[in-house]
Formats: structure tokens, C-alpha cells, sequence
């Protein structure tokens, strides 16, 4: 099996994932920055941020209930169009209410985005082929990052030669991008996508019925990881400008760098599984991670934190397809879509947690504090990872 050997739904639909992933790299980076720019504090910006993952973490029930009943390509589309237009209000507006209230709006259209993707690719290929879909859908995903980040730092720095203020020049940088991920929404609205023979009509009692032993654990873990990624990835841009003081523009390709390598990761993730195993994979990637968070956390300069940046990235992130994939492999086909919810609720709820009590440590205390709870964080994640899955560990199993 190749990338090249993909049916072509999939090929098409990773045109889509790259155009959809322009608006999330622009306002990962750069939407906290706008808000302090604004004249708001760190505490502020963890509250509008959390309330956007709330909002996916909440809403990723409805979305699994609606695209069962609508079809994952009409949701995708719903998903696309509202964050392409809650995205270019939210930046249109100063008052923070309007802009919580946006932030809702914005996590819906990601919550589709998240919860349907991992079961449209899952149903529109064969078994052979789904760890290649998933990893060029995060490769892809991840380039769209790196153009994403460099576009709006470069854009951001060019507006800003004739605007007044930082914040105006990151706005029109923000809106620039978010008018380009909604053209999405075109090519997604010509797939012709294979015929799904079961349908299920789920409901919110029917969620409870697929949380056994293992299933819960699993979801334990992607609560702590996400927990201590909410801690620190939504900040970086922050902590870029503000602890390294720096341009938007040197932001912007630090942040491109970075998630450059977890483009290389992503892509060389079915090599590296097929040599040692995926649940070894991994293990092996979240731990090695670790050292880098504390060279980030205590900066010894810019260059080294780059660099760091760019190794971190690539190995906490190129695991991911095969999360999704094992993810998946867990439940049975017509309990997919509700495990993609289960794992998109408590992925965002607990990054939205994260993101909360870093903006208060921030605030409070300095922008190091956040990452000595994320390393402790992953740790207890990638605890609870091995011994759920030591026997498969054992195996090389993919």
C-alpha cells in the first residue's frame, strides 16, 4: 500500500481538510495574540479560547446524532460554512461577550469538523488503506498549519505598514484566511462519496452502551493528554511574542517550523508502525516529547526554542493517526461515529479545562508555570495508554 494507491474520495477530500485547516492554524497562532493586542489579559483569552473547545466538546453528541441522520458529507458542509463565517465575525468585533458568544458558534462548526472526519474516512476506505488515509489527512492538515501560520505572521506584518494598530493588522491577516478555508466548502459539495449500506439512528442514551472497562480508560487518557495540551499549545503564540519578544511575523515561522515536522512525522507514522508497532509508536513519541517541553518551558533563546518547537511538534503530534485509527478499531461500525464524539468531547473538554486554568497561572503567576503541569500530565496519559494496551505493545501490532 502507497499514498499514491488511495481511492480518490479520499484524495479529493484531503484538498478539503488542507483548505479547512488555513482558518484553524491562523487563529491557533494568532487569535490569542489579536486578543491581547485588544488590550485584554492572558486570563481573557484562556476564557474565550476555553469556551470554543466547551462548545466542541458539548456539541460533538449532537453532531455524531445529526450526522447519522444527514449524512457525513452534509455535516462536514454545515461544519465548514460555520466556521468560515463565525471565524470572520469573531474578528470584527472588540466586545468580549460578542466574542464568547462567537467562540460557541465557531466550536459547533469545529465540532463537526473533528467528530465526522475520523468516520467519513473510516467508511469511504478499506482496511488496507485507512492508516495511509489517516496520516496523509494529519499530514495534510499539518501543512495546511505550516502555510496557515506563515501566511498570517507574513500578512499581519505587511497589513501592518499602513494600519494603526497590531490588533487591526492581525484582524484583516485572520479574515484573509478564514475567506480562503470557506472555498472548502466547493470542492466537499462535489464528492460523490461511496453508498453506506447501515445507517443508525442514534441517541444520547445510546452512548452509554459502548463505555465498558477499556473504553473508559481510553478516554481517560486522551482526557489527561488533552488536558496538558490545553495547558500550553493555544498559548504558544502568545508565549512566543510576549516571553521571547518577538514579531508576528517570527511567530508565524517558528509556528510553520514546528508543525512542518509534524507534516514529515505524520507521513512517515506507517513506516515507523510497521517497524515497531503503533501502540510502541505511540508510547515511544509522547514520552521522548517530554525533555523538549522543559527546553521550551526555560528558554536558552530563540533559536533553541525553534528547534524544540520543531521536535516537539513532530513527535507528541504524528501519533495521532494512529490514535484515531486504533480509535476506531475499538467499537464496532455502527458505534463509530458515537466513539468519535465520546473522544471529541473529552479531548475538548479537558483541553478546555486546560486552557482556563492556564490563562488564570499566566495571569497570575509567569508563562512557564503552565508546562510543568503539562509534563506531568502526559506522563500519567502515557501511563495509562501502556498498560491498557501492554499486551498489544507486546505484539507490533498495528
Amino acid at each position: 500500500m502507497s499514498y499514491k494507491k488511495l481511492n480518490p474520495i479520499i484524495k479529493k477530500f484531503i484538498f478539503v481538510v488542507f483548505l479547512y485547516g488555513l482558518t484553524s492554524a491562523s487563529f491557533n497562532g494568532f487569535f490569542g495574540i489579536y486578543i491581547k493586542e485588544l488590550g485584554y489579559s492572558e486570563h481573557i483569552v484562556g476564557e474565550i479560547l476555553s469556551l470554543r473547545r466547551l462548545s466542541v466538546g458539548i456539541l460533538a453528541f449532537v453532531i455524531a446524532i445529526l450526522s447519522e441522520r444527514i449524512g457525513h458529507k452534509k455535516s462536514l458542509l454545515i461544519g465548514l460554512f460555520t466556521v468560515g463565517i463565525s471565524s470572520i465575525l469573531i474578528v470584527l468585533v472588540e466586545d468580549v461577550f460578542t466574542m464568547k458568544i462567537l467562540a460557541v458558534v465557531f466550536g459547533f462548526g469545529q465540532a463537526a469538523m473533528m467528530t465526522v472526519e475520523s468516520p467519513f474516512i473510516y467508511s469511504q476506505t478499506k482496511e488496507e488503506e485507512r492508516v495511509h488515509a489517516f496520516s496523509l489527512a494529519f499530514a495534510t492538515r499539518n501543512a495546511a498549519f505550516v502555510t496557515g501560520s506563515l501566511l498570517t505572521g507574513l500578512l499581519a506584518e505587511y497589513f501592518s505598514s499602513f494600519t494603526t494598530t497590531s490588533a487591526v493588522s492581525i484582524r484583516y491577516a485572520l479574515i484573509v484566511l478564514s475567506s480562503i478555508s470557506l472555498l472548502a466548502v466547493i470542492p466537499l459539495s462535489r464528492l460523490k462519496l461511496k453508498a453506506i449500506t447501515t445507517r443508525n439512528d442514534i441517541k444520547l442514551s445510546d452512548f452509554k452502551g459502548i463505555l465498558n472497562k477499556r473504553i473508559i480508560l481510553f478516554l481517560i487518557y486522551s482526557g489527561f493528554i488533552g488536558l496538558g495540551a490545553g495547558l500550553v499549545v493555544p498559548f504558544f503564540g502568545i508565549y512566543l511574542k510576549y516571553m521571547l519578544d518577538t514579531t508576528e511575523g517570527t511567530v508565524g515561522i517558528i509556528l510553520s517550523i514546528a508543525q512542518l515536522g509534524t507534516v514529515i512525522g505524520g507521513l512517515s507514522v506507517p513506516l515507523l508502525s510497521k517497524r515497531i508497532g503503533s501502540y510502541k509508536t505511540i508510547i515511544a513519541t509522547q514520552l521522548l516529547s517530554i525533555p523538549l517541553l522543559i527546553m521550551i518551558g526555560l528558554p536558552q533563546g530563540i533559536i533553541i526554542v525553534a528547534v524544540a518547537f520543531f521536535l516537539r511538534s513532530s513527535l507528541m503530534n504524528m501519533s495521532q493517526p494512529l490514535i484515531r485509527n486504533i480509535s476506531m478499531k475499538l467499537v464496532e461500525h455502527q458505534n463509530r461515529s458515537m466513539m468519535s464524539a465520546l473522544r471529541a468531547m473529552v479531548n475538548n473538554l479537558s483541553r478546555a479545562l486546560g486552557i482556563f486554568v492556564s490563562g488564570i497561572l499566566m495571569s497570575r503567576y509567569t508563562y512557564n508555570t503552565p508546562y510543568i503541569f503539562t509534563i506531568i500530565f502526559y506522563i500519567i496519559g502515557t501511563t495509562i495508554f501502556y498498560l491498557l494496551f501492554r499486551k498489544e505493545t507486546t505484539k507490533n501490532s498495528i
